[in-house]
């Protein structure tokens, strides 16, 4: 995936959101799982701990779309009081942390209402300008039970501008043994209407004498404050830089049940030929 780090877990350590375009608007964030202030394989009595840091990359232009909040869908069997030490810095300023309120925990069935994502909410806004004062944020907080490592996925808002769980980061999972990982595709032809509007700039004017001057008593000639207006037709090439992507969510889920039994389930070598 263009703009994500792999790590040996199996799951990316980096991922970009400014590659990605939604309608008209780009979220132009970076989100890192910082591994030198991260502890992911805890010690005896050690908490488990993640550090998240988010980038803004974009400039001040309309185009992009400051960060409202973000979400990382952790795994749902965790509680509340399971994380602790929840600490967030944007910019070089720490910020007070809130449980229940600015930093909230949503749990399934529940959702954000603006993502449509459950999880870690972060309700701290950031700076979509890149090397801006407020456009870089620290978040980190501990979990006093380790959990395994693996795809999370992260759900932002901005602005008006919603994108729901497009990109998955290493974080906390319930088990990688309760998830079964397959890729899929989707060919799509894509049309997006472009609108040129051209400008002309006219530079400053100089003016010489065409002529010698000549002094008479008869009045001026033409009418007065009139201008004088001429044509200029110029061709121009015009480069157009444009980047395609795509967003994916997944929908309710269709469930066909086959025969219940006893112990683990066992694959049937028929039953695989058949599909």
């Amino acid at each position: 995936m263009p703009g994500c780090k792999t790590s040996r877990m199996g799951c990316n350590t980096q991922i970009d959101y400014s590659k990605l375009i939604l309608g008209e608007r780009i979220l132009p964030f970076v989100f890192e799982l910082d591994l030198n202030l991260s502890v992911l394989d805890p010690a005896e009595g050690q908490n488990q701990r993640f550090c998240y840091r988010v980038t803004g990359v974009g400039e001040n232009i309309s185009t992009y779309v400051s960060l409202v909040h973000w979400v990382l869908s952790l795994c749902p069997n965790i509680k509340f009081d399971q994380i602790v030490n929840i600490e967030v810095t944007i910019g070089e300023e720490r910020q007070t942390v809130i449980k229940g309120e600015n930093v909230d925990l949503i749990i399934p069935p529940d959702t954000d209402p603006d993502t449509g994502c459950p999880g870690l909410k972060f309700d701290f806004p950031i700076s979509k300008v890149f090397e801006g004062e407020n456009s870089t944020g620290l978040f980190s907080f501990e979990l006093t039970t380790p959990y395994p490592v693996g795809a999370a996925n992260v759900c932002v808002k901005g602005g008006s501008d919603v994108s729901t769980s497009a990109l998955a980061i290493c974080g906390p999972v319930c088990s990688d043994e309760e998830t079964c990982h397959a890729n899929a595709s989707q060919l799509v032809n894509v049309c997006v209407p472009i609108t040129v509007r051209p400008y002309a700039y006219v530079g400053p004017t100089k003016t010489t004498c065409g002529g010698p001057l000549y002094i008479n008593s008869r009045a001026c000639r033409g009418k007065p404050g009139a201008t004088c207006t001429f044509y200029a037709t110029q061709q121009i090439c015009i480069a157009i830089p444009i980047n395609y992507g795509a967003s994916a969510t997944a929908g309710e889920s269709f469930v066909e049940c086959g025969m219940a039994s006893e112990g683990e389930c066992a694959c049937h070598k028929d039953d695989d030929e058949d599909k």
